[in-house]
């Protein structure tokens, strides 16, 4: 009679385990109705915070930061004359530059791939502005002493076949 005793325990906790673990995260059925009340998620403090436009934005921001990759170096060069040159590590598939533009509070200074080019060869009027390299191995920017300790933004616009225009930029301070 004891054996029978253990046996009907065991399978009674069994039973008992077997039902606890099944209902786990199912809602219960309320007492009045009978029905399931419906599943509202948890909302999340962080989601709450960040609005549909900002983390498109936010998104939008990181995907060009990966999609783009300018290197500007601001060491001192043994040339005649303030520069910093930048170069183009990665752009977009399809996407080529287009437009180079210094954007201070005092200047505004824009060239298009034609104008770098012949600021190489044919030397940069006014002393500043932007140059490519015969073979497009160097780019950048001569300026003249006035705008030491400006600050400003690089500014580099792409553009595929389409017309869609790309934008990287970068806060700097003349040297």
């Amino acid at each position: 009679m004891n054996l029978k005793k253990n046996k009907m325990k065991s399978l009674l906790a069994v039973l008992v385990l077997s039902l606890v673990t099944s209902a786990c995260g199912t809602p219960v059925p309320t007492e009045s109705t009978g029905q399931v009340p419906p599943q509202v998620p948890q909302e999340n403090k962080e989601n709450k915070e960040k609005q549909p436009e900002n983390v498109a934005q936010d998104m939008a921001a990181e995907q060009q930061e990966k999609e783009i990759l300018v290197v500007v170096d601001q060491e001192p060069k043994p040339i005649e004359g303030n520069s910093f040159d930048f170069f183009i590590e990665q752009v977009p598939a399809g996407y080529s530059l287009t437009s180079m533009q210094w954007k201070s509070e005092k200047t505004d200074i824009v060239s298009t791939i034609e104008q770098a080019i012949k600021n190489d060869t044919e030397g940069i009027p006014g002393g500043n502005g932007f140059y490519i390299s015969g073979n497009g191995q160097f780019t950048g920017f001569f300026y003249k002493d006035e705008l030491k300790g400006e600050k400003g933004k690089l500014i580099l616009v792409f553009q595929n076949e389409q017309g869609k225009e790309k934008t990287w930029e970068k806060e700097l301070t003349l040297k």
